[in-house]
């Protein structure tokens, strides 16, 4: 690929750039092990565990991952008053990530996402969370949070895990409202395939499976994502679309550009979790420092193919981005 004629002065405009990430934050956690043997007590492995490990996940992922691009990143949601979430906001504070946004919620846990890993294969997930709206209290104490960050920041992401955060259509509504009236960028990872709630996002970024969920709901033909795309921006007022396709890259439409599909990158995949959260914000990076649109898909659709790569959820980082299109930019030189 031609590389942007921007990326000589890439890591200093991405160390300018500050976004406010929004959603459901979620701890990750890995038991790391082997299985050599079947249970004689039942017809299961039995699990030898040699590690525990955490991460960042859910929206506290999003931020992880534009920290690792060198962005500065303000963290906004809830977490319980538990030690799951000081841990989290521990861990979001070692990586340089404000966590001014984040409100204690004594209603609910902390969301725990545990994963059984033996031989690079996951065997089991296990998940601790209440699904439940924001009471008012918390909701109004996240917007104070808002208003307060709001003129901080040159661009926000609300990252949609259907955990809480974003179930009172409202409150979803009213941060897009404040964000288009103080001229800022808002792009959206959904999970509900209701989009009333968006309306007047910069763009939303589904997966496959969400955006032919949406397709069907708006009884719109499956088989023509340039149709629905634009049906989709023009009814939602969004400036253009992006859509995930996992193994077959990413496809984005914009009204004056139609559509484009650029396949993965990816050289081997381990792990697509947390591949999704890697999309939104390094597209949010590189349109925040103001790349052309398709420059920005193309980039988001490298770090997509870099972190499938890993094992477990893990960010993208500048240095493996700027290392990988300098060896893209060699063998294309070398024809």
């Amino acid at each position: 690929m031609a590389l942007p004629k921007a990326l000589s002065t890439l890591t200093s405009k991405l160390s300018d750039l500050k976004i406010l990430v929004i959603g459901d934050l979620i701890l990750d956690r890995y038991f790391w092990g082997t299985v050599e043997r079947i249970s004689p007590e039942a017809p299961v492995p039995v699990f030898d565990l040699k590690d525990i490990t955490c991460s960042l996940g859910g929206s506290a992922n999003v931020a992880s991952n534009l920290r690792g691009l060198r962005v500065n990143v303000s963290l906004m949601g809830v977490v319980g008053n538990d030690e799951k979430g000081k841990t989290l906001i521990e861990m979001a504070q070692s990586r340089g990530i404000d966590t001014k946004g984040i409100v204690l919620d004594p209603d609910r846990p902390t969301i725990i996402k545990t994963r059984i890993i033996a031989q690079s294969q996951q065997l089991l997930r296990i998940d601790k969370e209440e699904k439940k709206p924001l009471s008012p209290q918390i909701r109004s104490a996240l917007q104070e949070v808002y208003e307060d960050l709001l003129s901080e920041v040159h661009g926000i992401i609300l990252s949609d895990y259907a955990k809480g955060v974003f179930l009172h259509e409202g409150f979803c509504s009213w941060l897009i409202q404040e964000a288009r009236r103080n001229n800022k960028f808002l792009m959206i990872d959904p999970k509900s395939s209701d989009w009333r709630k968006y309306q007047g996002a910069t763009t939303i970024t589904p997966n496959a499976k969400e955006f032919k969920e949406v397709m069907r709901t708006e009884g719109l033909r499956e088989s023509d994502f340039d149709e629905a795309a634009e049906y989709l921006i023009e009814k939602y007022s969004l400036d253009f679309l992006v859509v995930t396709l996992g193994k077959e890259g990413i496809y984005y439409y914009h009204p004056s550009q139609g559509g484009h599909h650029f396949p993965s990158q990816a050289k081997e995949v381990y792990d697509v979790s947390g591949a999704g959260d890697t999309v939104i914000a390094s597209l949010s990076a590189f349109y925040g420092i103001g790349f052309p649109l398709k420059e920005a898909v193309k980039l988001a659709n490298l770090c997509a193919g870099i972190v499938v790569g890993k094992i477990g959820t893990q960010p993208i980082y500048l240095e493996e981005l700027l290392n990988y299109l300098k060896l893209i930019s060699e063998e294309e030189d070398h024809g």
